[in-house]
């Protein structure tokens, strides 16, 4: 930690970055997303029944209690489809909550500008079981693939490019 008598805001490393965006992954999102997660599952039987509608909730992008929402616009990257969405969010209700409930899973703890579908998830991981990593060509293959789809990523960096970032 570093102390000065500078009241400007200090500039985070990339080092302390990471070690907060940890922090808040730990602590705050994967706590909160467990038991969300579990019923999904749960009511998915496992995935096999996961063609269901995405959850919306009520009190999804409303807050009651007044706080400051924040819109989000979030890529979100399916089997089948590539689909821009706006959410709003706010402490009451924050995006990777909303998310997880569109059976979308988050890129980032904060203000996700991507997230995948679970399903997919699935397969990536039942598919990093069975090869070597290789997060280039996993990234390569996926543009590659939503390429094929005429979907285009049109965010300020590459999906590979983000993927190394983070």
């Amino acid at each position: 930690m570093h102390f000065s008598n500078d009241a400007s805001p200090c500039r985070l490393t990339s080092c302390q970055k990471r070690a907060n965006q940890w922090r808040r992954w730990s602590e705050d999102i994967i706590p909160a997303m467990i038991v969300p997660y579990l019923s999904y599952i749960q009511e998915t039987v496992l995935l096999r029944h996961a063609n269901m509608p995405a959850i919306h909730h009520r009190t999804d992008g409303e807050c009651g209690t007044g706080c400051r929402t924040r819109n989000i616009k979030v890529a979100c990257v399916f089997f089948d489809a590539f689909e821009e969405i706006t959410i709003i969010a706010c402490p009451c209700s924050p995006a990777p909550l909303q998310l997880l409930r569109r059976r979308l899973f988050p890129c980032v703890p904060l203000a996700p500008s991507l997230a995948v579908d679970l399903r997919l998830l699935e397969f990536v991981r039942l598919l990093f079981l069975r090869q070597s990593p290789n997060q280039a060509a996993w990234c390569d293959a996926l543009e590659t693939f939503l390429d094929g789809m005429k979907y285009k990523l049109r965010l300020c960096y590459e999906l590979g490019w983000r993927h190394q970032r983070q």
